[in-house]
């Protein structure tokens, strides 16, 4: 019996997913502090920053 060990690889897509939610992030919280424009202008930064946090890595199976 054989056991094989998977290997966690980072996921490009998740990481810009990531990187574009913090942008806009900043850029809505500029908006919400200097123009005063509605605070539900985060929730779409908030949501691809955890879906991106959240699948960062991906488990791949060894190949033979």
């Amino acid at each position: 019996m054989t056991t094989t060990t998977s290997h966690r690889r980072l996921d490009v897509a998740s990481l810009a997913l990531l990187l574009v939610g913090l942008v806009f992030g900043v850029l809505a919280y500029w908006l919400i502090t200097a123009h005063d424009v509605t605070p539900l202008v985060l929730i779409p930064s908030v949501v691809a920053i955890t879906i991106g946090a959240t699948h960062l890595t991906q488990r791949e199976a060894p190949r033979r």
